[in-house]
């Protein structure tokens, strides 16, 4: 329903109003976690939830417990200046300005190392109890699978790696993609968003896109982002198809239009928890790989 979108819209606004949200330093890709430890047992943890989206309590150079967002549409650890300033962290060598060491991390038993942290303002529109406090990028722990299991409300993390493709349950993306990025299919389309376990909504593509597609009324605009690259007008529509993403038809057929992103690269869209929700969402960011099951 649009009023559904409506909702997201105000959400995602929300975070990214003020001028002061996070924009990621360049070539943040370079600054991998030093060490990883995760039991050979694997870890599981429970998944809490803040405005639709997964959090997960973290223990920060043996502080704690601070609830973080685990975000596939993130890259690196983020948290809210005043956390920062309440840790007292360091200035990391040999990175960008404004960038500050993290000596540990521990979710569960999993415990990430020597980890670069950017700051930023409190999130505006997740207030309450589960109020989080930094945001933790889920492509962090390299050589292990990260699974994000809705259904049944956990987070699990043990090593490995996932399967090769096989383009119906399970997904390459480039090695260049810093964001992990899924096919979807629309009425013979194809289009590759970004999976952003980071956003409430469900799916969005870039503005240009709903020319393409058969739409059962015109877009209608629903919202205004506002980033710090810009304002970017949101549009809602609802399909005469169904959206593919390998062998599974999604059950919805309302669709967001806008031109934002996360940064100068040209939009490519994404897909959000309305989405997400229904499935086991797995993440092998070493191998470029995502696996869905439903």
């Amino acid at each position: 329903m649009i009023r559904k979108c409506v909702t997201f819209l105000l959400v995602l606004a929300a975070i990214f109003a003020s001028p002061a949200a996070p924009q990621q330093p360049e070539h943040m890709k370079l600054f991998p976690p030093e060490k990883i430890e995760v039991p050979d047992s694997g870890v599981t943890i429970p998944m809490l939830e803040a405005g639709g989206r997964p959090l997960v309590v973290v223990y920060l150079n043996g502080k704690g417990p601070y609830p973080f967002l685990l975000d596939t549409g993130a890259f690196m650890v983020e948290m809210n200046d005043d956390l920062q300033a309440e840790l007292a962290l360091p200035a990391m060598s040999n990175a960008p300005s404004g960038v500050a060491r993290l000596e540990a991390l521990r979710v569960g038993e999993a415990v990430l190392h020597g980890l670069p942290v950017i700051s930023f303002p409190r999130m505006p529109g997740l207030a309450g109890q589960n109020s989080p406090r930094g945001v933790l990028g889920a492509s962090l722990f390299l050589g292990c699978v990260l699974t994000l299991d809705y259904p049944a409300k956990n987070v699990l993390i043990r090593k490995g790696a996932l399967p090769s493709a096989d383009n119906h349950r399970v997904f390459q993306y480039d090695a260049e993609d810093v964001l992990p990025r899924i096919p979807i299919r629309i009425a013979g389309h194809d289009f590759r968003p970004h999976l952003d376990s980071g956003s409430p909504g469900g799916v969005t593509l870039p503005v240009n896109s709903s020319s393409d597609l058969p739409l059962a009324e015109k877009p209608v605009q629903v919202g205004l982002a506002r980033t710090p690259g810009g304002e970017f007008p949101v549009f809602s529509a609802n399909l005469r198809e169904p959206i593919h993403i390998g062998e599974y038809t999604l059950q919805t057929r309302e669709i967001t239009f806008s031109d934002i992103r996360p940064g100068p690269e040209p939009p490519v869209g994404n897909i959000g928890y309305e989405i997400l929700r229904e499935f086991v969402v797995a993440l092998d960011s070493k191998n470029h790989r995502l696996q869905l099951t439903r």
